[in-house]
């Protein structure tokens, strides 16, 4: 039973992982055309982050732009 939560537990974190680099990758192609993304975005990408445990350095350089820091 332990092992079926773990398995579990990993591809819920895989899910999570990829979910935040499609999210970033969209605020990153904004980026680069000079458009700043929708806050709505990247707030959706900052807690998906947390959820895919990705280290607080790289979520904060996604609110870079914001005053909100």
């Amino acid at each position: 039973m332990i092992n079926i939560n773990m398995e579990i537990n990993n591809k819920n974190l895989l899910k999570h992982k990829l979910d935040y680099l499609e999210l970033s990758l969209k605020i990153t192609k904004l980026r680069y055309r000079g458009e700043e993304p929708p806050i709505e975005l990247i707030m959706q990408a900052h807690e998906v982050g947390c959820l895919a445990h990705i280290p607080d350095d790289e979520l904060n350089n996604l609110l870079f732009d914001l005053d909100i820091q």
